[in-house]
């Protein structure tokens, strides 16, 4: 393998995330930004982990009110193969949103609600799903 055959093994899953960009794209289902190398993932106020009920989502610069929720990255072996997803969660405006520090790094229910959408956006673009692996 190389990280080119790579990238473009990993083509449809970014093409589709990027289709269903937060940015542009108002419909439900749309709650992705694309980059190089993976992803991030974001939450509506229709669409989010549970905990979150007491966020007001704004839209700022987006299609839509959202509240960032993921990270997901390629993981690598050393022969230059994906061989894994690594995912981080911080749910920032949870914390924004509390009068008091929240600890809002990997929680599990954001964990566990990213993690679906992961799937979803894979089998949508026609792509196993690799294993997904928290980034502690």
């Amino acid at each position: 393998m190389s990280t080119t055959s790579e990238h473009r093994r990993m083509k449809p899953v970014l093409d589709l995330a990027r289709k269903l960009d937060i940015a542009t794209n108002s419909a439900p289902e749309a709650i992705f930004d694309a980059g190089s190398a993976g992803f991030q993932i974001w939450c509506t106020p229709d669409d989010k982990p549970k905990g979150w009920e007491h966020v007001n989502l704004i839209a700022g610069a987006f299609a839509k009110p959202c509240g960032f929720v993921a990270s997901v990255f390629w993981g690598w072996d050393v022969n230059d193969t994906i061989t894994h997803l690594r995912l981080v969660t911080d749910a920032y405006d949870l914390d924004r949103a509390s009068r008091r520090s929240t600890n809002v790094h990997n929680r599990p229910t954001d964990i566990a609600w990213a993690k679906k959408k992961i799937r979803w956006l894979f089998k949508q673009a026609g792509v196993k799903c690799p294993p997904i692996q928290v980034v502690r």
